[in-house]
């Protein structure tokens, strides 16, 4: 694995996009200004969740951790005014046949921990899910696929469940997506001075340089490299010793194979380790033959 640098980290990077959204009224301003730039309105106060997790409905099923999950909120009251949560997950790792079907498990999970016993289903919040993408995840070269629901039969006809996927190619060329967003999305890939085009970018560059001039973020990232390193070592001493333990099954089947019809079946397992069972087996196969 190559350690990057943390100032060679980009806001696709989950370590840095992680840090910046949990920085208080930075993270807030960050998700406020990439939303505006994304959805093409203008969005109040925001609360945001960094990295929310929203567990499985018992605990043998799966849950979901989100990067960013936001409320919009009357400023100083934190009463929500839009009845919209937005979650934002920039994702580097290419998963085109997967990323619908994740997607879909995202929203329903959401969806599930918004209701209140006995309430009333038109009170359920809109969720709109945004995936930041550095790979086209549908081959239409496009920079932004919107996805919501609609009748098969008629296109046109009315249809809102309250629920938009959607999903941003960082360099794709086709439709027509503002000027701003081109740029926001070429500075997220990319975060250096020289792709600060414009006030709300160069307001989201300060806030990445205070996380990377933080030594407690310094400190952090090192663990986290750690931590990584040590998993990825474990992994690997895992895979040798199953490589070792398939090695050492296979010559025990050869010997188990040569001694049959000289002792038992339940003194070849005892000599070889293997179970009767699998003894049996082999005695069956070689019968066959």
């Amino acid at each position: 694995m190559i350690r990057r640098k943390l100032e060679d980290l980009n806001l696709l990077d989950d370590f840095l996009f992680q840090q910046l959204v949990s920085r208080g009224e930075d993270g807030e301003n960050f998700c406020r200004i990439l939303l505006e730039t994304i959805l093409g309105k203008k969005i109040g106060r925001v609360k945001v969740a960094a990295q929310k997790a929203i567990p499985g409905r018992d605990t043998d099923l799966h849950g979901i951790r989100l990067d960013a999950f936001i409320e919009a909120v009357e400023p100083e009251t934190d009463v929500e005014v839009e009845s919209e949560i937005y979650d934002i997950e920039p994702n580097r790792n290419v998963e085109r046949k997967a990323l619908p079907k994740r997607t879909r498990y995202y929203q329903g999970l959401i969806d599930s921990r918004l209701l209140d016993r006995n309430m009333d289903y038109r009170k359920l919040k809109n969720v709109v899910i945004i995936m930041i993408l550095p790979y086209d995840p549908f081959g239409d070269n496009r920079m932004v696929y919107t996805v919501q629901n609609q009748c098969v039969e008629n296109p046109n006809l009315p249809y809102d469940d309250g629920t938009k996927k959607i999903y941003l190619y960082t360099k794709g060329i086709e439709g027509t997506p503002s000027q701003e967003l081109q740029e926001m999305l070429k500075y997220m890939e990319n975060s250096i001075a020289e792709n600060v085009t414009n006030q709300n970018i160069e307001a989201i560059h300060n806030y990445v340089k205070r996380v990377k001039d933080d030594k407690e973020v310094g400190i952090q990232y090192m663990k986290s490299w750690e931590w990584e390193q040590l998993i990825e070592e474990r992994a690997t001493a895992e895979g040798m010793a199953k490589g070792m333990e398939k090695g050492r099954q296979e010559k025990a089947i050869e010997i188990a194979k040569q001694l049959l019809g000289i002792l038992d079946v339940s003194t070849i397992a005892e000599k070889t380790g293997l179970s009767e069972e699998t003894v049996k087996k082999l005695e069956e196969e070689s019968i066959k033959r």
